[in-house]
């Protein structure tokens, strides 16, 4: 069901809200639904061993373990206009993939739009995956379009662009790797970044293959929560779309082994880099709300002592 949103006074409990945008094909359903996809995704890196960051203020790798966090869910149909009322209710958002296009005129998709941009302008966290990877950017001041090469379909390769791995800048890509593998489906792509977005990769065939604004959001073109059995039974049941030598190459790529555990590493760490920000943000400020109320209780102390001397 529908979970509350967590309180920010925990900082080893963490929400993950899921803005869903398509509903899984029913021929797919022993693959189990968009949301179970995606939660699945997600843990995969707590049943690792750790999740690694750079800590933003000192600047040096560290290394928490994965089960030293809980994970929670809640999740949001995006086509049913049911996004959160506060962008706080949940610490991080994911934006997930649709058969739709983000250029439709649907309202919808004009409300998930608002939503982005009200979650950029507080620098709430948010990734975007394939439509969701669109619907930022076009949301932000990109454009998207169909693409004149196809379909791109089966494992993909992006490398990084220079420069995009800069520690300061996303400490939580790590453990850093020279490509990122991971299966594609889609026949649209971001063919304009946002005008404060920065390319972090891409590849001949999606030239703008992830990108990222502020420390806040990350988004990426290729879907790293689709397994390969997934993927498998996906292009079968959309083979009428494609050429055959498409799908045939698409088939067997899916041989290759993807990133995809990798990639949700990063998530994790994109998660808990920015909760133990926020903790450390509450803690500070409790702090000086404390520190300002014995402040004030000395000083009026101080002049109640200075006034009954006036009657001694």
């Amino acid at each position: 069901g529908v979970l509350r949103p967590l309180p920010m006074s925990s900082p080893h409990v963490h929400s993950v809200g899921i803005i869903k945008c398509m509903e899984s094909p029913q021929k797919l359903n022993r693959h189990g639904s968009i949301e179970e996809i995606y939660r699945n995704f997600v843990l995969l890196a707590e049943r690792n061993e750790t999740v690694d960051f750079l800590d933003a203020e000192h600047d040096q790798k560290r290394s928490e373990k994965a089960t030293s966090f809980a994970t929670q869910f809640r999740v949001y149909d995006a086509q049913k206009q049911e996004l959160p009322l506060e962008i706080r209710e949940c610490d991080l958002y994911i934006v997930t993939g649709s058969p739709s296009s983000a250029y439709d005129q649907e309202e919808w998709i004009q409300h998930l739009e608002d939503f982005v941009r009200s979650a950029d302008r507080i620098k709430h966290p948010l990734i975007g995956i394939c439509f969701g990877h669109q619907i930022v950017a076009q949301a932000l001041g990109g454009k998207v379009g169909k693409s004149g090469k196809g379909w791109g379909i089966g494992v993909h390769t992006y490398s990084w662009k220079k420069n995009s791995f800069r520690k300061i800048e996303h400490p939580w890509f790590s453990p850093r790797i020279d490509t990122v593998k991971a299966v594609a489906s889609h026949q649209d792509q971001v063919i304009e970044m946002p005008p404060k977005a920065k390319l972090l990769a891409g590849s001949s065939f999606c030239p703008i293959g992830m990108f990222a604004v502020g420390e806040h959001i990350w988004t990426i073109q290729t879907h790293p929560e689709f397994t390969t059995e997934f993927a498998k039974d996906l292009y079968s049941l959309r083979s009428h779309r494609f050429a055959d030598n498409e799908y045939k190459y698409a088939v067997e790529s899916l041989n290759f082994q993807t990133d995809a555990g990798i990639v949700s590493h990063w998530i994790a760490s994109f998660l808990l880099y920015h909760r133990k920000n926020q903790y450390c943000q509450t803690e500070k400020l409790h702090v000086i709300a404390t520190g300002f109320r014995v402040v004030v209780m000395s000083t009026l102390m101080m002049l109640l002592c200075r006034r009954l001397g006036h009657f001694i």
